[in-house]
């Protein structure tokens, strides 16, 4: 009477569970599809900011390959307004050169003439001293000589006073073609630099007006340039302002995703418990009321994947004595002891992988292998059906399953004389 009464109890919560996931899954599911609308809605505005921000890439571009170019033309003239400075200045120091020499060269003039001028006026002094004498012949002077040797004097003084006067005026005579040289070639140089400050006059000023040529163009180019860094800056922000708005657009996208996913995950969660609680009843309304009948170790166990006994091993390839049974189950569900009893070992065995080992008295044990995780320590005191463990495939296993073991006095038993036939 009481078990049916635990079975009518079970159905009705199951029909309640039933009704109650439906509804939800309806609230739910119109939930998502609001959720599926939004992200249609700012897919939409993400693919129209994608062709905005390309073709604002493109213009960055052309305006790119604009300021290029006017950078490259403002390079060349700065280097052409620099070999017109270094050929002006060049220029320069060659007037400078011109310069020094005619001031040189005049400079010499002026002391050829200087020592001309003294030259000539001595020659014309000594020359009024010699027409005294000029018109005098041998017999005046013999006369006017008081004694023969005055008279020897005398004639020998005239006559060195020609000779003197000669070979100065030979002398006057270069010095004056030299001076002439001299100031012709003064005249021709001060000619050339004449010639040359004028030529020099035009480069300056073909210079000057190439420079101020150079620096309108100089001028024309950076305020180019200038438009352009503005230009480029704006595209700059446009484009960190779009960059923003994808994120934005895409991080509401992830969270949409995300939340669906919550929403999905915890609904499962839900239906999984719930249904999980319904077989758990069930299961339960099947155990025998004794406590010391074995509650079935995988709450979730679909089927006996290895049975107890002789078989090929799925790993080795030889034929293995198995001493226990394999229940197939997904990772992560729960493993429960099938007795009450202590627990004497909860650790890594290289074949077991992570294992439990419970003892429940009268040389009875239970083993629990290929854990993926343990939930009891050694010592502890586990109640029957408590959960001490999760499935899992660790150690030497082929996929996720639970090994069981029974042993009485160290000997291995086949467990399916033992746990309750759940899977009729």
């Amino acid at each position: 009477m009481k078990k049916r009464y635990i079975i009518i109890i079970t159905l009705l919560a199951a029909v309640l569970l039933t009704s109650f996931v439906v509804g939800g899954s309806r609230v739910l599911s119109s939930s998502l599809d609001d959720i599926k609308d939004q992200i249609g809605d700012k897919g939409d505005r993400k693919d129209d900011l994608a062709d905005e921000i390309a073709a604002v890439n493109s213009k960055i571009a052309s305006r790119q390959e604009e300021l290029e170019a006017l950078t490259e033309k403002y390079t060349r003239m700065l280097k052409e307004k620099q070999r017109n400075a270094d050929e002006l200045q060049a220029q320069i120091d060659d007037l400078e050169d011109m310069y020094e020499s005619i001031l040189s060269l005049q400079k010499v003039i002026e002391d050829t003439q200087a020592e001309y001028d003294e030259a000539l006026a001595l020659f014309y002094k000594r020359a009024a001293v010699t027409s005294r004498y000029s018109g005098y012949s041998a017999l005046k002077l013999f006369t006017e000589a008081k004694s023969i040797f005055t008279y020897t004097d005398l004639t020998r003084l005239v006559s060195n006073m020609l000779e003197c006067d000669k070979a100065e005026m030979e002398r006057l005579v270069l010095m004056k073609k030299d001076l002439e040289t001299k100031k012709a070639m003064a005249e021709a140089m001060t000619v050339d630099m004449e010639a040359a400050i004028a030529e020099k006059e035009a480069i300056i000023e073909k210079i000057r007006q190439n420079q101020e040529i150079l620096e309108e163009d100089m001028i024309a180019s950076r305020s180019a340039i200038e438009a352009l860094e503005v230009q480029e800056s704006q595209l700059e922000q446009e484009s960190e302002k779009l960059t923003r708005e994808i994120k934005a657009l895409r991080a509401e996208y992830d969270r949409i995703l995300e939340e669906q996913r919550r929403q999905k995950e915890e609904e499962e969660r839900r239906a999984r418990e719930e249904a999980e609680r319904a077989r758990q009843e069930e299961l339960n309304s099947r155990v025998p009321e004794d406590e010391s009948k074995m509650v079935f170790p995988a709450v979730k166990g679909r089927r006996i994947s290895s049975p107890y006994g002789w078989r090929i091993h799925p790993i080795y390839k030889t034929r293995k004595f198995h001493n226990g049974i394999d229940i197939a189950a997904d990772e992560g569900t729960d493993i429960v002891a099938a007795l009450s009893g202590t627990v004497t070992k909860a650790e890594w065995n290289d074949s077991y992988g992570w294992y439990v080992l419970i003892y429940h008295g009268d040389g009875m044990t239970t083993l629990y292998g290929h854990c993926s995780k343990l939930l009891v320590k050694k010592g502890d005191y586990v109640d029957r059906g408590q959960r001490i463990a999760l499935v899992g495939s660790t150690g030497v296993s082929t996929g996720p399953h639970l090994h069981f073991e029974i042993r009485i006095d160290g000997e291995t038993r086949d467990p399916m004389d033992y746990l309750p036939d759940v899977f009729n």
